[in-house]
């Protein structure tokens, strides 16, 4: 296929797109979407190759996995083995042997069904997940196997107008599955290929039914195609369910910009679009892991200019010394299979995990002899209250009670659900039942815009705990806690069904003052536990790599008025609320004289940024006498 310098363009155009966005989402607020931009290129690209093979006759499926594999195989395991490598200096065990399993999964490019499998509101947060943007090359590698296959097989029984038809059939089809797929199932919606598989089948569309045009038109619609691609940077946001009919815009805008095959535009003549196109793939690579190096390490601002600038540098390289370096074997026989270099690699790539993760992220670098891997993992597990099955949905469950005749309902969010465990251990018998979903909170007639099936749950949810709290006759108490800060900082909330675009403070409060008013109609006595003080950073991290090191855990308390700004404002919300209700403020219990406690001892008070550990929990129950603080 001749090489288009448009398209090279646009690639250029994808990843600083990406780019932009995961180093500051407020420059491209839907710069995301580059991504998807590349899938069309991709599907493009291959379609032409397939095609092309197929109908002269000599189309081998086994040499386009090869060809497939030269190009994306080398940076990107070279990528996995320097960041594990460093990893070894800096990383605690915990965080490696995550590292060493998320590199396994990318260079089996089965990442996007791992990072999958993560989801979820207990699950360590992106900018701790190193690898986490491979999650596209495996999608896009689950596409490059599927795709010949199915077209080899169509040939058998179909001509190549009606296999031409299929493609574009079939993409009609995957983007109405997709629209429908991301507002019900938005995880499996983001990571899989059965809902991206459109995009890269809408850039074959473009190989097979090219435009015929004049140079007028050509200039026109890459026009149009370059506003829709920028005007979805800056329009859409990651609050948007994606990619669903939204991912529309960006991807048409791309196809528009392959038909139009401009000769003479921005892209074509622009030496600085040429360049970063040829080196974008090892950007894309290579950006990321700087943008977690950021985070990590709690950098300024200042470094993210030089996070862009490394990106650019470290792509460059990675272009001239790896993607360009000759990785082709011509034998093109089974039996040479481990002449392929690029095996070599793999194989490189998956001893090394396999090193790191049997050895428990090799703990033994420890400077701590108490230190281990297991120990902290039980640590800093996720913390549910009595259960994992008190966590998705309303349950009645024996694990979610410790009686049969409860006087206290925990109800709420995560920001609940650990509080139980202090408020079981402080009582030898305590009658507790626990009402918990997760980013769900304790309002009757107000939820966080989410995607429609969970706004249906969470109203569900609360529905259920209502009913049941209105036909039960042993509850005397009903313990209140969640993140609220999450409500203050919300582009969208549902009252009812009522959407409310960045509702006013004023709504948030009102709608929890209705709540604790009905709770006292229905004669249960509210009790609000405030969420635990935090400082915008994983404190549990904090803690865990002190004790790696040995070092000082007090490194990680720290001042009250780290607290953000939002948290402060739902504090003095929460204290404002103790002249009419019981409310039990967690920074009071956890802060003195201005500095806020995150450990006792070896015990650590927090699992992440902000909830508290099981342990933690437990002992701050005990220490404070929660039972009674809510009974009297």
């Amino acid at each position: 296929m001749t090489f288009r310098k448009d398209i090279n363009g646009l690639r250029a155009i994808a990843v600083m797109a990406v780019v932009l966005f995961h180093f500051n989402a407020n420059w491209l607020p839907g710069g995301f979407a580059g991504v998807d931009v590349f899938f069309v290129i991709s599907g493009f690209l291959m379609t032409g190759i397939i095609f092309k093979g197929l109908a002269s006759d000599n189309f081998s499926t086994w040499n386009f996995y090869k060809a497939r594999a030269r190009r994306i195989v080398p940076a990107l395991a070279i990528l996995c083995i320097v960041v594990m490598l460093w990893g070894w200096f800096f990383l605690d065990p915990t965080e490696y042997r995550r590292l060493a399993k998320h590199a396994a999964s990318s260079i089996g490019f089965v990442s996007n069904f791992a990072y999958l499998r993560e989801a979820g509101y207990f699950d360590v947060a992106s900018h701790q997940k190193w690898l986490l943007h491979t999650w596209s090359l495996s999608a896009e590698w689950q596409f490059y196997i599927l795709y010949p296959l199915i077209l080899v097989l169509l040939k058998r029984f179909m001509s190549f107008n009606a296999m031409k038809l299929f493609v574009l059939v079939g993409t009609v089809v995957g983007f109405v599955f997709c629209a429908f797929a991301t507002s019900r199932w938005p995880d499996s919606s983001y990571y899989l290929l059965h809902t991206r598989a459109w995009e890269m089948m809408l850039g074959g569309v473009a190989y097979l039914y090219p435009f015929k045009m004049n140079a007028f038109k050509s200039k026109l619609l890459e026009i149009v195609g370059l506003t829709l691609i920028i005007a979805s940077c800056l329009l859409i946001t990651n609050n948007d369910p994606w990619p669903g009919y939204l991912a529309f815009f960006p991807v048409f805008g791309a196809f528009l910009i392959i038909q139009a095959q401009c000769n003479d535009s921005i892209f074509t003549q622009n030496i600085i679009f040429q360049k970063i196109g040829a080196w974008s793939y090892s950007i894309y690579l290579w950006h990321w892991p700087l943008v977690v190096c950021i985070y990590y390490f709690s950098l300024s601002e200042v470094f993210i200019y030089l996070g862009l600038s490394l990106s650019i540098l470290f792509g460059f390289l990675s272009y001239k010394f790896v993607e360009t370096f000759n990785w082709k074997n011509d034998s093109s026989f089974w039996s040479n299979y481990f002449k392929y270099k690029p095996i070599y690699l793999v194989i490189s790539v998956g001893l090394l995990c396999t090193v790191i993760i049997e050895g428990n992220g090799i703990d033994l670098r420890s400077s701590n002899p108490d230190y281990s891997y297991k120990t902290m993992k039980k640590a800093l597990k996720a913390n549910h209250g009595l259960s994992k099955t008190c966590e998705r949905s309303f349950t009645l469950s024996e694990d979610c009670r410790t009686d049969q005749a409860p006087e206290v309902v925990v109800w709420g969010d995560s920001y609940a659900m650990h509080i139980v465990n202090g408020i079981v251990a402080s009582n030898p018998n305590p009658k507790v039942i626990q009402f918990t979903k997760s980013q769900c909170a304790p309002f009757f007639n107000l939820t966080r815009a989410h995607t429609p099936k969970f706004i249906e749950e969470c109203l569900t949810f609360t529905k259920q705990v209502k009913e049941w709290l209105q036909a039960n006759e042993t509850v005397k108490y009903v313990v209140l806690s969640a993140r609220f800060m999450a409500y203050f900082e919300l582009d969208v909330t549902f009252r009812g069904e009522e959407r409310i675009f960045r509702a006013p403070d004023e709504v948030i409060m009102s709608e929890f003052q209705n709540t604790l008013v009905e709770l006292e109609d229905m004669g249960f006595i509210p009790v609000i536990f405030s969420p635990p003080p935090q400082n915008s950073e994983n404190i549990a991290r904090c803690l865990d790599r002190q004790y790696f090191y040995d070092a000082d855990l007090s490194v990680c308390d720290f001042e009250v008025a780290r607290m953000p700004q939002v948290q402060q404002k739902v504090h003095t919300w929460l204290r404002s609320l103790s002249n009419n209700y019981k409310t039990i403020m967690l920074d009071d219990i956890l802060c003195d004289g201005g500095i806020c406690k995150t450990h006792f001892k070896d015990t650590f008070i927090y699992r992440d940024e902000g909830h508290l550990s099981a342990a933690g929990s437990e002992l701050l129950g005990v220490k404070n006498n929660f039972y009674d603080l809510i009974i009297k």
